[in-house]
């Protein structure tokens, strides 16, 4: 026992420092990453404001276009002011986007060229609109007629159309450079996390058989020193010590390993936010986005991914209730499914009268339509899915009004298709995919929950070979449309969803 004490004071140190490096090395990877995903995003949102601003150069030459056809139709000065405005526009327009048309890989060729047709675009139309100041109307209608206007529109549609697919290009290969870093980011946080855990193994492992040692000690001592009192005396303070440095280095362990690891994964849920910001920002098409949507992508770059990493050691007041919910839903995601039969009017009934209390309380109602399908699944799963819709429906009814839940159903091409409506509150549109999304939740946070609900209903849909959807108005009610295979036998083979 004297010898492995001194082993064992020398291992818990290690392992330690081990941690506090391993910790380190994740921290700058993932910074790493962070300032990649950062880079990426810039260059995309570079690109889209590009071709933004490559379509405003040509919207100001169509508008100039259209403003001199007016006057040589009319000859009223009112139809000049789009040609003056766009006149005074459109070189300021030019240069503002040369350096990033450069940037973007536009030869300068092309760009010249560009300039040239934009210019002798400009200069036909001041000559067409000075001949017809003049009272020269049949010699203004033959240089429009001469097609050159039209040929040099032609050519700078093409060189636009060119630009909009290079900046096209660049905010997709951009895109998936950030999936990558992402991804990467999670992996290098998982790896880390998971090396700690294994680093807190092997220190309580060792911290256990320093306390048999220390057991076997004392058998010892009291077998072969009972008439020695002195000496049992002694050997009792030794074993004191020791049991006191056993606790101390178990409180270091348990503190200084344990603690990094919640910080770690609580900062992977708000990256994943932040990065679902950009990632549906990215997805829209360019005449989608607006200014709202693209400040709310930058902040998730610029602010809320360097925030999540500077409090990467302030995030364990909720950690020990989430990882139990995480366990939960793992646990029900690795449940072997059964095949029953089942009438989902029958099992909808059931699930209904085991609620029936709350609908009592609440005044809420439920409506099962007569013809809802029979199918074969997993009797649990289908429990538990329509009984998270239904507790959510009641808990966020409308209270205006008595709540009223309806239920219908069909099986369309083996696939089951079952509704559930509501008349409550309603989910906002930019919240209505969030609300799958787990520790997630939407509107007025006046009803208790953990975000966890719709998360294990989706993970459990899908495991029946199927999705859920949701569609909403506010202040109208929500619709959950639960699809899943009608014959649960017919996903064997193809791996469950």
């Amino acid at each position: 026992m004297v010898i492995a004490r001194p082993a064992f004071s020398r291992a818990v140190p290690l392992l330690l420092m081990a941690g506090a490096i391993l910790l380190l090395a994740v921290v700058l990877v993932s910074l790493r990453f962070a300032n990649q995903t950062r880079q990426n995003s810039r260059d995309a949102l570079e690109a889209a404001g590009l071709n933004d601003r490559a379509l405003l150069l040509f919207s100001l030459v169509q508008d100039a276009e259209t403003s001199q056809r007016g006057y040589l139709i009319t000859g009223e000065e009112k139809y000049l002011a789009p040609f003056k405005r766009a006149e005074a526009l459109v070189n300021l327009q030019f240069t503002s986007i040369t350096s990033d048309m450069r940037k973007a890989g536009i030869s300068d060729v092309t760009i010249d060229r560009l300039k040239r047709l934009v210019d002798d675009k400009l200069a036909e139309m001041r000559k067409t609109i000075a001949t017809k100041a003049a009272g020269r109307d049949a010699e203004a209608v033959a240089i429009v007629r001469s097609d050159a206007g039209k040929m040099a529109m032609d050519e700078i549609r093409e060189i636009m159309t060119r630009i909009n697919a290079v900046t096209s290009n660049i905010s997709f290969q951009k895109g998936i450079s950030l999936d990558n870093a992402a991804r990467w980011l999670l992996i290098s946080i998982t790896g880390g996390a998971v090396l700690l855990v294994v680093l807190v193994g092997g220190a309580v492992y060792l911290a256990a058989a320093h306390a048999r040692q220390l057991e076997a000690a004392r058998k010892a001592l009291a077998e072969h020193n009972e008439m020695l009192e002195v000496r049992i005396g002694q050997r009792t303070q030794f074993l004191e010590r020791a049991n006191r440095e056993l606790q101390s280095y178990s409180y270091i362990v348990g503190h200084d390993l344990r603690a990094p690891l919640v910080n770690i994964m609580g900062f992977t849920s708000e990256l994943e936010r932040a990065a679902a910001i950009f990632a549906d920002y990215m997805k829209k098409p360019p005449a989608a986005r607006d200014a709202l949507t693209e400040k709310i992508a930058l902040e998730a770059v610029d602010v809320d991914i360097p925030e999540a990493l500077g409090f990467i050691r302030s995030s364990m007041r909720r950690m020990d209730d989430l990882i139990n919910e995480i366990l939960r839903l793992a646990r029900a995601g690795s449940r072997q499914l059964s095949q029953d039969r089942l009438d989902l009017a029958a099992l909808l009934a059931e699930t209904v009268a085991n609620l029936q209390h709350r609908l009592d309380e609440s005044g809420a109602s439920v409506v099962l339509s007569s013809n809802l399908p029979l199918v074969v699944s997993d009797r649990l799963a289908l429990q538990q899915i329509f009984g998270n819709l239904f507790d959510n429906a009641i808990k966020y009814a409308d209270p205006s009004r008595p709540a009223l839940i309806h239920v219908s159903g069909a099986v369309i091409d083996g696939t089951a298709a079952i509704e559930v409506a509501d008349n409550g509150r309603g989910i906002a549109e930019r919240d209505q995919e969030r609300i799958f999304e787990l520790f997630r939740r939407s509107g007025l946070q006046d009803r208790p929950g953990e975000g966890i609900g719709l998360a294990h209903v989706r993970a459990l849909v899908r495991r029946l070979g199927g999705d859920v959807a949701v569609r909403s108005v506010l202040g109208e009610g929500t619709t959950f449309t639960v699809t899943f295979a009608a014959d649960i036998r017919s996903t064997k083979g193809r791996g469950e969803t």
